[in-house]
């Protein structure tokens, strides 16, 4: 970070900290922290810990879902007013979603057991 590269979670501590957001966008938020940080501790605690080949594989298929909705959060944050906002948060929230089935879809091909919380669902 001290070369001034941008956290990777910068973005969504900026979705959390939003007030143009929702309570789903939130859940979403906490869902693929919580699905990150599980894969990274897992990755961690292996004796060896993913391949090269994994991390690039990572990086091709969860880079451009981080990419979408930090697309979409600026959209989130271009539009004027809330009518032109609505379908943009929608945008944010399918988004997130992606991002979160990427990273577990990623993880259960490492062998990695990932728990979704789903926050805010019945079942969770």
């Amino acid at each position: 970070m001290l070369d001034g590269e941008e956290h990777w979670n910068a973005v969504l501590a900026e979705i959390l900290v939003s007030r143009k957001i929702g309570a789903t966008h939130v859940k979403l938020v906490g869902d693929l922290i919580s699905v990150t940080a599980q894969l990274d501790v897992a990755a961690r605690s292996r004796r060896s810990a993913f391949a090269l080949d994994s991390i690039v594989d990572y990086d091709e298929k969860v880079g451009p879902l981080e990419e979408e909705y930090r697309a979409a959060w600026q959209a989130v944050q271009d539009a004027p007013d809330r009518e032109r906002r609505a379908p943009a948060l929608e945008r944010l929230a399918a988004a997130l979603t992606a991002a979160i089935e990427g990273v577990a879809d990623f993880a259960r091909q490492q062998g990695v057991t990932v728990r979704l919380h789903r926050f805010g669902d019945p079942e969770s």
